[in-house]
């Protein structure tokens, strides 16, 4: 008589197997995303301070050529090839003789209170 072999035909993946690559999965989403977030707004902070320090260098430009006198916004367009734009909706101005923020913008890297400054030093 013939004897049945009880032979899995059917290839595929066992519920298990799947719900392991699933979690595996998640471990990592978890691990990367704090760690993308943090990079991104790092890369908005030293975005604001190469904009602060192109801003400086066309003002230090402006007082060699004009006896030091304290520019303007306006008066710095000849010396920047276009006024710079930050991330977020910042905006600067000029201030004193130095670049300034005038508009902190919606970012949730800039975590300063109401009326501070943004915390950037070089």
């Amino acid at each position: 008589m013939l004897r049945f072999r009880n032979i899995k035909t059917e290839k595929g993946f066992s519920l298990i197997e799947l719900l392991v690559v699933v979690v595996i999965i998640g471990v990592l989403v978890a691990i990367a995303v704090p760690v993308y977030n943090n990079i991104t707004s790092q890369a908005s902070r030293k975005t604001v301070e190469a904009n602060l320090r192109i801003i400086d260098s066309a003002i230090v430009q402006f007082g060699g050529a004009n006896n030091n006198v304290v520019p303007t916004q306006g008066d710095l367009e000849n010396y920047m090839k276009e006024w710079p734009t930050g991330p977020d909706g910042v905006e600067y101005d000029v201030s004193d003789g130095r670049a300034v923020i005038s508009e902190a913008g919606n970012g949730d890297w800039f975590t300063a209170a109401e009326g501070d400054s943004l915390p950037i030093a070089w």
